[in-house]
C-alpha cells in the first residue's frame, strides 16, 4: 500500500510531505482539506517492491515483506512456512501495548525470563507490534537475550513476528528494492522474495 491522500504536513502512512511524489500531493495537503483518513480512500495497492533479509546481531536470516493490510492471512502464513521455511506453529503467542509507557521492571523480567522459554517449548510463534518501544521492544530484547545466552543456533530457535505499520518503519526507504518491476502484477502465492 501507498499513501496517495496525505492530511495535512504529515501523512496517515507516517511520511512527511515532501517525501511523497507530486501526483501523491496534488493540493492534497493544503489546510482547507479535512477529513478522516481511510485507507481505501487514500491508498492504492502496488505490487510490493520491500522485501528481502535483514542483517541483525543473533538473528538468523531474518526476513521481511511489506503487505497489503488485506493480504489474505492464507497467502500470509504460506509465505512463511513454504517461502521462508518456518515450522508451522502450534500456538501463536501476541504481545501489544505499551506504546509511549515505560514498562514495569518485573514485567520487562518476565517477558525475558519466561516468554521465550514458553514460545520454545510450545513450538509457539511470538507475534508483537516489531516496533522499538513498550512490548515489542521488550520482546525483541528477551528473544536477542536468548539467543546470544543459546549454547548452539538450534538452541536459539524462536519464531518472532514483528507486523509494524510501514510508515512507522525507520529507514523504510532502504528496504525498497529499487530493481523489482512493479508494473507486472506479483503473485504471492508463487512468489520467493528470497530470490
Amino acid at each position: 500500500w501507498k499513501c496517495f491522500h496525505p492530511i495535512g504536513g504529515t501523512c496517515q502512512c507516517g511520511a512527511e510531505q515532501e517525501l511523497h511524489g507530486a501526483i501523491a500531493t496534488r493540493d492534497y495537503f493544503s489546510s482547507a482539506m479535512v477529513c478522516q483518513w481511510d485507507s481505501a480512500l487514500h491508498t492504492s495497492e502496488y505490487p510490493t517492491d520491500a522485501f528481502g533479509e535483514l542483517k541483525f546481531t543473533f538473528c538468523l536470516n531474518p526476513q521481511f515483506i511489506r503487505l497489503s493490510c488485506d493480504t489474505p492471512a492464507k497467502i500470509v502464513f504460506d509465505l512463511m512456512t513454504s517461502d521462508w521455511g518456518l515450522s508451522a506453529p502450534n500456538l501463536v503467542l501476541s504481545l501489544v501495548g505499551g506504546g509511549h509507557e515505560k514498562v514495569k521492571g518485573w514485567v520487562r523480567e518476565v517477558l525475558r525470563k519466561d516468554l521465550v522459554r514458553a514460545a520454545q517449548s510450545t513450538g509457539a510463534w511470538i507475534m508483537t507490534s516489531g516496533l522499538s518501544e513498550g512490548v515489542g521492544r521488550c520482546v525483541g530484547e528477551a528473544v536477542r537475550h536468548h539467543r546470544a545466552a543459546a549454547s548452539s543456533p538450534s538452541h536459539s530457535k524462536v519464531v518472532a513476528l514483528g507486523v509494524a505499520p510501514w510508515g512507522l518503519v525507520c529507514n523504510r526507504q532502504q528496504l525498497v528494492n529499487p530493481k523489482v518491476r512493479t508494473d507486472v502484477p506479483v503473485d504471492l502465492t508463487s512468489f520467493n522474495p528470497l530470490i
